[in-house]
């Protein structure tokens, strides 16, 4: 019998083996039953390592690792973090700072349980907070101040190292001497305290409500709260929380397999092809094609449940060239065997695609096969609608930049132009339908759940129906081609729009959709590939635009025209020519005089506004939250200290006191090696 309490040892690898276990087994595809299980396992795992850590703590005896094999552990984890820059594999550097953050929490409670004066833990640290607290009001000074990479870099290595460095050892260690001192206090001080923390809380955090009526950020509150209690605990909760919901992000369902319409065969059935980006291929559903939702792959994530796809393999068709790709703009569906203006960007493949949308029409069927009908929806990605969206999701009113959109419309006009040409030269004898963008939200109803002002939203449905659809429709119009203005009502006819009361919370678009995508572990839990579902239709919505497009089409497909006007090429290719485009800045210029660039500056200026005018409130809330904390477990280690004094130790306590006593050899050495080190 060696004395050694392997309690702690056991708990911590058979937590390590679950989180292993729930990261390899709850991925995507797998069956849900699966992720149930081991989901399960890995709560089982982590509320017991939690809960031995905590009874541990009130006897200042923690497991800890040694410093040698912190060093080694240190060093390891160092290296995953640093081989990011090399390989630029984000699932290693996750696994490095997971590293990283075990070794701290470890090193943390040796400070926080050891023999260092209260007076020199108190130093270090007030010394981490104050470095944190300088580092984060740098980082928030600098958010948006510039544009670049070196700007970004700067923005991250500040925050960064504030927010998940120095302010949470810091507070870790400043909890144990306020744990400490209030656990030696009067009982009535802890009731005081907790009660002042939790009114302080609720008062802050109702004001904050008031002022914002953001779901959003009350939500995020309530999440750095949790973490505030789990650091006041002394156990590395924490790390618990964070790594369950990082594995349940990185899930996605099982893919579909395509269909037998979806493969190309000349067979006789009728063909509609269908090109476009996101609101065609279906993003924002919750099941998507094999091989097309793939991270630092095939994105194009092409839905069964898209309308497009839907259509294509009912009466009166019979097959379907389903190629719309999400992100894809007017230059991702041109092919280079046709010219396009001089000035024009060069058409260009999306990631994971063997060719542009009409590359691959033209490989699968050739430029001689007439198919019955030509689909197209594009236009929105050229106009930064992406960045729209996030402009309007920061704080502030998007509609004081709405002219960096509106005015820049003729650039996308010339897009479509080159698009629509060559569609024209490939499909002489063919209907083409040029679909526009659903108008997202009702004006009228109450939005509750959307963290939008009335400007925005009013914003947001004139530049989706005044601006963006207006100019598909007339450049539509200078081809000839038929123009499905019905679907731009689609979500509206349906009730479906953001924001109306009718659809009882359950919209057909979803306003802020996180989930994960499928491929390798680098990619699935990298947080850029979490919220491509947002601003997108899902299925209900889907539905709606498959009805908008089955009232429109005609019930004899073979007696529609080819066009509905007769412009000639050659002055459809003289208005393009004479048509002056000079937009407030470029849609493609990705400088920092770019609109793009320029909108995410204007995101990020006013995230570092509402910070510095309204985040005092924040803190006041969290300082509440801790307030609590530090109450709550203070009153229960000083009743534990109470039940020792009394003899009434638990018998887990007994034990480790009795072992501390009977101490072998083994344990001398190895806390004396321990001390060498």
């Amino acid at each position: 019998m060696t004395g050694k309490d392997h309690g702690p040892a056991r708990r911590t690898a058979v937590f390590a083996a679950a989180l292993a276990l729930l990261l390899i087994f709850a991925r995507s595809g797998s069956p849900s039953l699966t992720i149930q299980v081991f989901f399960t396992l890995f709560v089982i795992a982590a509320t017991l390592w939690i809960r031995g850590q905590y009874y541990d703590s009130l006897d200042h005896e923690q497991w800890l690792i040694s410093r040698r094999t912190a060093r080694v552990l240190l060093a390891v984890a160092v290296a995953l973090v640093v081989s990011y820059a090399f390989w630029h594999s984000a699932g290693t550097a996750m696994l490095g700072i997971l590293v990283l953050y075990f070794v701290a929490g470890s090193a943390i409670t040796r400070v926080r349980q050891g023999p260092l004066a209260e007076d020199r833990r108190l130093a270090l640290a007030l010394g981490l907070l104050g470095g944190g607290a300088l580092l984060a009001a740098l980082g928030v000074l600098v958010l948006g101040a510039g544009s670049g990479t070196v700007w970004v870099v700067l923005e991250v290595v500040l925050l960064g190292v504030a927010l998940l460095g120095l302010i949470p050892l810091g507070l870790a260690l400043f909890s144990e001497a306020a744990v400490r001192r209030l656990g030696a206090a009067p009982p009535p001080h802890r009731l005081r305290t907790g009660l002042a923390g939790t009114a302080a809380f609720l008062l802050a955090a109702g004001l904050l409500w008031w002022l914002t009526r953001s779901p959003w950020l009350l939500g995020a509150l309530l999440v750095l709260a949790l973490l505030i209690v789990a650091l006041t605990s002394m156990t590395q909760a924490d790390i618990a929380f964070a790594m369950s919901v990082i594995a349940l992000l990185g899930v996605t369902p099982i893919p579909a397999d395509q269909p037998e319409q979806m493969r190309p065969q000349r067979d006789g059935r009728r063909l509609m092809v269908a090109f476009g980006d996101s609101y065609l291929s279906g993003e924002g559903a919750s099941t998507y094609y094999r091989g097309t939702d793939e991270g630092g792959g095939n994105q194009c994530r092409r839905s069964p449940t898209a309308w497009a796809a839907a259509a294509g393999q009912q009466r009166p068709f019979g097959r379907v060239e389903f190629l719309a790709c999400s992100r894809a703009r007017t230059r991702n569906i041109q092919t280079p065997t046709l010219a396009v203006r001089p000035d024009a960007p060069d058409p260009e493949p999306q990631t994971g695609e063997a060719g542009t949308q009409l590359d691959r029409y033209l490989q699968d069927y050739g430029p001689a096969y007439t198919p019955s009908l030509v689909v197209v929806g594009v236009g929105g990605n050229d106009a930064g609608f992406s960045t729209i969206g996030l402009m309007c999701l920061a704080p502030g009113n998007c509609d004081d930049e709405s002219r960096l959109w509106t005015d820049a419309l003729p650039q996308v006009r010339a897009g479509l132009r080159d698009t629509y040409r060559q569609l024209d030269t490939l499909f002489p004898r063919t209907p083409v339908v040029v679909v526009p963008y659903p108008d997202p939200i009702d004006l009228d109803g109450r939005c509750a759940d959307v963290s939008l002002a009335r400007r925005e939203r009013e914003f947001l449905h004139r530049f989706v129906t005044d601006g963006l659809n207006r100019v598909v429709a007339q450049t539509a119009n200078e081809f000839g081609f038929y123009y499905l203005g019905g679907m731009q009502n689609a979500l509206a006819d349906a009730h479906l729009q953001l924001c109306d009361p009718d659809n009882q919370g359950r919209p057909g678009l979803t306003f802020i959709g996180i989930r994960s995508v499928r491929g390798v572990a680098e990619q699935r839990f990298n947080p850029r590939n979490w919220s491509h579902s947002s601003l997108h239709p899902n299925e209900r919505g889907h539905a709606a635009m498959l009805r908008a497009f089955q009232a429109w089409l005609p019930q004899e497909l073979d007696g529609m025209r080819p066009r509905l006007t007769a412009f000639p090429a050659d002055g459809v290719q003289t208005r393009a020519a004479v048509e002056r485009v000079d937009p407030p800045c470029d849609l493609l210029d990705t400088s920092p005089a770019g609109c793009r660039p320029r909108g995410m500056q204007w995101a990020k200026g006013q995230i570092r506004a509402m910070i510095l005018l309204q985040g005092w409130m924040g803190l006041v809330a969290l300082a509440g939250v801790w307030l609590a904390a530090v109450a709550f477990f203070g009153d229960r280690r000083h009743h534990h200290a109470l039940r020792a004094d009394a003899g009434n130790t638990p018998p887990r306590a007994d034990d480790r006191a009795k072992r501390r006593s009977e101490m072998t050899p083994d344990r001398t050495a190895n806390r004396a090696e321990d001390q060498v080190d």
